[in-house]
């Protein structure tokens, strides 16, 4: 049983704004940052998203759109179909009336029709809003993905609003060719209200250590600010990949080594579990 003051997480459509960090320690050391506008966005509230904004469409073409199959592989009609086929299937909820039934997305929308989301992120929840789980959905440059899953615990249930969820598991998936398949991510994550920050580190059996952060303040979902995004290009897909690759051509120049691409893990989801707090992530 869930105890009474479970965390709690119904969002409204809204965007984060902030900044992206990448910091490389080690053999190779690097840091790059760059300024995004990321969507929250409940997909049970999709209709919803779409008639706010001249600007801003759902699953068709606009200056800023959002898009279900960007996120979905197989035969879904729905993306929120799709999230809930790959939790079921994961083996994290072996009770099915424990398993969240209502999805909010953090990702990048489409600009122009064009959007690369390296991670988009989950958050699961049950009918009465309870935080059941958070779904990380990670692409590479190469047209692969894959997922981590953390089912929250009951220590999890017991933490206030601002509190940050930690947790780990074994990297699975080839994100970079400047990164070995080996090692461990550690995730620390503050639920996004007022503002929003995440932490991804990734360490162990590497030659070099990586830190991936956002951190962001909630906007409103208007024409207003939507019509900044776009004039400022913060979320043209094009950015974003001539980001990584202008960064992997530094990397190579540093003297970083090339890993080959293994083949994709056999599962779709990989399992999180939760941190022992106390590690320099969770300070």
């Amino acid at each position: 049983m869930m105890a009474e003051q479970d965390l709690r997480f119904a969002p409204d459509v809204c965007l984060y704004e902030g900044l992206v960090t990448h910091v490389r320690e080690g053999a190779v050391s690097h840091r790059l940052a760059y300024r995004v506008t990321s969507l929250l966005l409940p997909l049970d509230a999709l209709g919803d998203a779409d008639r706010r904004s001249a600007l801003f469409s759902v699953n068709r073409f606009n200056l800023i759109s959002f898009h279900e199959t960007d996120h979905i592989e197989g035969p879904f009609d729905s993306l929120g179909d799709y999230v809930a086929d790959l939790i079921a299937n994961s083996g994290a909820f072996p009770d099915a009336a424990e398993r969240p039934t209502r999805f909010s997305i953090l990702a990048f929308p489409r600009v122009l029709g064009r959007a690369f989301n390296p991670l988009s992120i989950f958050f699961c929840c049950d009918d009465s809003d309870r935080l059941k789980a958070i779904l990380y959905q990670v692409n590479n440059t190469f047209g692969e993905r894959h997922h981590y899953l953390y089912r929250l615990t009951e220590e999890d249930a017991s933490l206030s609003q601002s509190a940050r969820l930690h947790h780990e598991g074994k990297k699975k998936f080839y994100v970079s060719p400047f990164l070995d398949i080996k090692g461990q991510y550690d995730f620390s994550i503050r639920l996004p209200h007022d503002k929003l920050s995440y932490q991804i580190t990734l360490h162990g059996d590497q030659p070099s250590s990586l830190m991936a952060s956002f951190a962001a303040k909630k906007m409103a979902f208007s024409t207003g600010n939507l019509l900044v995004t776009f004039v400022r290009l913060l979320q043209s897909g094009w950015k974003i990949l001539a980001a990584i690759h202008l960064e992997a051509l530094k990397l190579w120049r540093k003297g970083a080594p090339f890993h080959k691409r293994p083949p994709l893990p056999t599962d779709p989801v990989s399992a999180l579990h939760r941190s022992v707090i106390g590690k320099g992530l969770h300070q």
